[in-house]
């Protein structure tokens, strides 16, 4: 039985990272390919309008290019930080969040509070990597699905134990029918459970229809040596 659960959760976990492979794949494909097809024609054109010598024509056109190689690089960048931001072992969880907070705010109508008091402690990194990706996916969700206004988000230290929570208004859903089902397409937020359960985190999500969505997720505190 217990070899049977094994290979149940190593499948779940797979599909779980070839899911997150193939959206990455795709976001990086289409804006890339829609870059390189952009500025493909911009180069055309400005070769053209140099041979006829409409230099100022030219000119209008290369500013055009500048601010759509500005916009790639600042979504290229944005998928790099999905990946994986380089600054979490250096500057540390709070750190990097405040700035992907940033970055939601910015992109979307949302309304972030963030409270926390972990301080100099240098969580481990595998358990930092976890609660970042939770955090990934509940905001995944916020802007796809839940059409919330104002999060709130807290990443403390309880009695021996980071707790992490995050809770939006939105329009919420039904978690007990949400988790039951099989569906591939929905393997987000149990893969994240997963993930926090292989640590020997806690992870509990509550959300109602029309109630909004609450994740809260406790780790022992464990340090990097």
């Amino acid at each position: 039985m217990e070899n049977a659960e094994a290979r149940e959760f190593s499948k779940k976990i797979l599909a779980i990272q070839e899911e997150e492979r193939h959206r990455i794949s795709r976001d990086l494909h289409d804006e890339i390919g829609q870059f390189s097809v952009s500025l493909g024609s911009a180069l055309n054109i400005i070769e053209k309008e140099i041979t006829k010598r409409n230099l100022d024509s030219a000119l209008r056109v290369i500013k055009d290019a500048k601010i759509i190689l500005a916009n790639t690089a600042e979504k290229i960048r944005a998928l790099f930080i999905d990946l994986r931001p380089a600054e979490l072992g250096m500057l540390g969880l709070p750190s990097v969040l405040r700035e992907l907070f940033s970055h939601y705010t910015k992109s979307y109508p949302l309304n972030i509070k963030f409270k926390e008091n972990i301080g100099n402690i240098h969580i481990k990194e595998e358990v930092a990597i976890t609660l970042y990706r939770v955090i990934q996916e509940a905001f995944n969700n916020i802007v796809k699905h839940a059409k919330a206004r104002n999060v709130k988000i807290e990443l403390l230290l309880k009695k021996g134990e980071i707790s992490f929570t995050i809770e939006d208004d939105g329009i919420g859903f039904d978690a007990e029918v949400f988790f039951k089902d099989i569906n591939m397409d929905k393997l987000g937020l149990r893969g994240m459970r997963e993930r926090v359960d292989l640590l020997d985190g806690k992870f509990l999500l509550q959300s109602k229809s029309k109630n909004g969505t609450n994740i809260n997720v406790t780790f022992p505190i464990i340090e990097e040596a």
